[in-house]
């Protein structure tokens, strides 16, 4: 039975896997076009608030105003971007203080769960699988 289910499983497993190649290349590639087209409106939004700018502040006016107007659009975008990673931060550290606070409830059961040899094979079982479980999710917020 298991002879002939694994190829049919292999063969399912070999189309997914293309068309997940497929489709994400195609989103790439579509993805690079609209950012194309979102760069060309952009270059030509500064052009067109150049020529607006130059006969009232002169060329070089103009261009400082759009310059200022640049930094101070930046300066936001990274002011939010801090705000978000101070909030990250916060609750990583709750998260980690949660984590704790388990842990320690937990070796508080031990004494009692010693007693039981199988709740200890039990009781080991968990400590592995929840360090196993904090190992990857340390990697995946690197």
């Amino acid at each position: 039975m298991m002879g002939r289910a694994l190829p049919l499983a292999l063969s399912a497993a070999t189309r997914d896997v293309s068309g997940i190649y497929r489709r994400a290349k195609r989103n790439a590639v579509l993805t690079a076009l609209a950012g194309l087209c979102f760069v060309s409106a952009y270059v030509a939004g500064m052009v067109a608030a150049g020529a607006y700018l130059a006969p009232i502040y002169g060329p070089a006016g103009a261009a400082l105003t759009i310059a200022a107007a640049m930094v101070l659009a930046g300066v936001m975008v990274l002011a939010v971007l801090s705000f978000l990673k101070h909030r990250d931060r916060k609750r990583n550290i709750r998260r980690q203080a949660a984590r704790r606070l388990t842990a320690a409830a937990a070796l508080s059961l031990l004494p009692q769960i010693t007693k039981s040899r199988s709740l200890l094979l039990v009781a080991a079982l968990g400590g592995a699988a929840l360090l196993a479980a904090q190992g990857r999710e340390g990697a995946e917020e690197s």
